[in-house]
């Protein structure tokens, strides 16, 4: 989803969005004067036969979100699980196998849109959803699916505004000095859920993905993978100041390839960021381009996952590959300035595992911050990335491949 889509659904989401709310929660105010908070589910309320679990952007969050939904099915083994989502996002949703079932909102263009929410609204009514569980952060929209899915019980993160409190009935405090993890533990324990793991899924990659990547590899002349370290250069479009510059990449490229000599780096990405990928290809010396594997557009999820996990190192922004790397496993360095290590960054234990860089300037982070608007101090010009080194990358790089 391109970033020119992700402004235009923001702006949709304030500005439309905003007036809906009020209207609904005017309404359900009047008609419901009894109207009441719980903040946990009523255990009468228990088990849900059916939950839906609502969450739109983020690919990172997705992926720790397999924490939650874990804990739920372990507790709640007969309970069906229904996720709301963007089409964009099913691949990963069933790799994860977070849900009995998906509902898709398709953004193609507006017809394509109401006629897909009409369409979930219509779904939910017929499901008789029982608890609605809205992790998405403070989206109107995601709000207002919650109410209309016709939920008794809709959990979302507390606000204290009108239409918020009288459209979530069941608020979760969203604790911004907890990791994310334990911030989705709270749905958890609002459903009286004790016992959790707080760790994400772990994905398995199959001997046959493996060969079937190996495969496809071998018709793009790429006949092994061996002696590689992955480079992901790209961010998401919710916030592409979290990419490091690319002249950084260009120098941190250029010391490995020199010092690391029997070894190639492969650089990801999807489709869409195919310019940015040939934009740094540009910049690096036409001498180390016979050692780059550029696949940016030219693998599906599935095969990206068994790429990643068979490598050793994967050196990446802060975005949702460094939360697939995790999931299968493979040791990261990550560079932070914008998100917050704290909040997303490796969990407890994951500290061993994952390096992280981050130089936490006064207004960092600005993203995921209710009262902030992203890069606003800065205006999107990230100093709290330019202020990373290709030499310090390059230590970790060192420590991590000589181990």
């Amino acid at each position: 989803m391109r970033n020119e889509k992700i402004s235009l659904l923001k702006f949709i989401d304030h500005w439309v969005g905003g007036p809906i709310c009020i209207l609904l929660a005017f309404l359900n105010r009047v008609f419901h004067p009894a109207y009441k908070i719980h903040l946990s589910i009523p255990k009468e309320s228990l088990p849900p036969r059916h939950i839906l679990i609502i969450k739109f952007f983020g690919l990172g969050s997705i992926t720790l979100a397999s924490a939650l939904v874990s804990n739920i099915r372990n507790t709640y083994k007969d309970s069906k699980i229904i996720f709301l989502t963007f089409k964009d996002n099913v691949a990963i949703l069933e790799i994860l196998n977070l849900a009995d079932e998906f509902l898709i909102i398709d953004t193609k263009n507006p017809f394509v849109l109401v006629a897909s929410i009409c369409k979930a609204i219509i779904y939910c009514h017929q499901q008789k959803i029982d608890i609605s569980m809205d992790i998405e952060f403070y989206s109107k929209f995601s709000t207002i699916m919650s109410f209309l899915s016709g939920a008794p019980l809709r959990m979302g993160f507390y606000l204290a505004r009108f239409w918020r409190d009288s459209l979530v009935n069941v608020p979760i405090y969203f604790n911004y000095s907890r990791h994310i993890l334990e911030i989705y533990g709270m749905f958890a324990s609002a459903l009286q859920i004790e016992d959790q793991d707080f760790y994400p899924k772990e994905v398995k990659i199959s001997e046959d993905k493996k060969k079937e990547l190996s495969e496809f590899l071998k018709t793009i002349n790429v006949p092994s993978i061996e002696n590689t370290i992955g480079l992901n250069i790209h961010a998401s479009d919710l916030a592409l100041f979290r990419r490091w510059p690319l002249p950084k990449f260009v120098a941190l490229v250029e010391q490995f390839l020199s010092q690391y000599g029997q070894w190639n780096i492969i650089l990801t990405g999807v489709k869409g960021e195919k310019p940015y990928a040939e934009e740094f290809l540009a910049l690096l010396p036409s001498q180390w381009h016979g050692r780059i594997i550029n696949l940016t557009g030219e693998i599906t999820l599935d095969r990206f996952l068994a790429l990643i996990a068979q490598i050793p190192l994967f050196i990446t922004n802060d975005t949702g590959p460094f939360h697939l790397a995790k999931a299968v496993g493979t040791r990261t360095i990550s560079l932070w300035g914008p998100g917050s290590v704290d909040l997303y960054g490796p969990y407890q234990k994951e500290k061993d595992f994952h390096d992280v860089i981050y130089k936490r300037y006064p207004c960092s982070p600005c993203l995921y911050l209710y009262r902030t608007d992203p890069g606003f101090f800065c205006g999107e010009k990230a100093p709290c990335m330019e202020d990373i080194q290709a030499s310090e990358v390059m230590a970790i790089i060192d420590k991590r491949l000589k181990r």
